[in-house]
């Protein structure tokens, strides 16, 4: 493996530089063929500005990493490509669907490329996880804006703002034996929104790919998982009504009828595990900031609903062939033999 002169000195890859930037070239192939087909089925002028621009930043973020792991003689992914997507496919979702995935897809990848400059130590490697982040930040603007414009986002629920600052005076603010628990915090608030939407987007594309795939294990389990979603859309809601706060809006009737597959079951099958991924990730941020323990239950709940799901789809990937493996440690007992 070569390495990177920085100080006078030469510094290879570590283990976490080398995991961030495989897991980075396997999401963006990825993207890259959703964002292929999408482009092929777009009407609105404004949305398919934005396909676009995510479509540039995705083939700009994968020249950048093939060009490091040329560098460092290090294999370049299989990840997704050409075999996975269907051009001459008809959409199976809307416009406006399309606007809302790159919503998400965006804030979740500034969770990971955050997560992946913090993990980095290498200058270049920071530069451009860096430049990453740039790159998201503002499609995350310009999705969210254009969201807005069209009347297609419910925001967040208003709450009251406080006229004093106050503290605890009783543990009835964590748990209430008896009678009904308080308001919601505006920490609680923020998780509920965004595990909301997190499990609306998860729904809407288990919804579609069940149409689409014809494995029979593969569409048990989207079904599966499309029920999933929707326990938990309902449990979420049903929190943020007890407090009369607004819900986002559901995606499902953004799913259209098509029955053709524009993607391969590889590609949607390990689509699915990404957004489990992401799921479990929005829970655990949601966690860390609720208070109350009838909504932590809750989503300790959730949380292993998910897991064990995302565990069989883990298990499907590997009885197809099609899950890559990433770099792996030195086996030092195997070496010792």
């Amino acid at each position: 493996m070569n390495s990177n002169k920085q100080d006078g000195r030469n510094i290879t890859l570590t283990a976490t530089e080398l995991g961030e930037l495989w897991k980075n070239y396997i999401g963006e192939t990825l993207l890259d063929c959703v964002y292929t087909h999408f482009l092929t089925n777009v009407d609105d002028n404004r949305i398919k500005e934005l396909l676009e621009k995510a479509h540039t930043i995705t083939k700009k973020h994968i020249t950048k990493l093939k060009e490091i792991f040329t560098e460092e003689q290090f294999p370049i992914p299989s990840g997704f490509g050409e075999n996975d997507v269907i051009k001459s496919a008809p959409a199976i979702f809307t416009d406006k669907f399309y606007l809302f995935y790159i919503k998400e897809t965006a804030r979740i990848n500034l969770f990971l490329f955050s997560n992946a400059l913090t993990v980095s130590f290498r200058e270049d490697i920071r530069k451009y996880f860096d430049e990453c982040i740039d790159d998201i930040s503002e499609l995350y603007q310009d999705s969210t804006n254009c969201m807005l414009a069209k009347g297609l986002i419910i925001r967040a629920p208003f709450i009251p703002i406080p006229k004093t600052v106050k503290f605890v005076e009783s543990n009835d603010f964590l748990h209430k034996l008896v009678g009904k628990q308080r308001p919601m915090a505006s920490t609680e608030i923020t998780g509920m929104y965004v595990n909301l939407n997190s499990n609306q987007l998860g729904k809407s594309l288990m919804i579609a790919f069940s149409q689409v795939v014809t494995s029979k294990d593969i569409k048990e389990f989207m079904l599966k998982g499309r029920d999933l979603s929707q326990k938990n859309v309902k449990i979420l809601q049903e929190f943020l009504s007890k407090d009369h706060l607004p819900a986002p809006q559901l995606w499902d009737p953004e799913v259209l009828e098509s029955k053709v597959a524009p993607f391969s079951e590889k590609l949607m099958l390990y689509h699915v595990s990404l957004a489990n991924g992401g799921s479990l990730l929005n829970f655990g941020v949601g966690l860390t900031s609720t208070l109350r323990y009838d909504i932590s239950l809750s989503i300790s709940k959730m949380v292993a609903d998910i897991s064990k799901f995302s565990n069989d789809g883990v298990n499907l990937l590997i009885e197809k062939g099609w899950l890559e493996q990433p770099p792996l440690a030195a086996d030092r007992d195997e070496l010792a033999k």
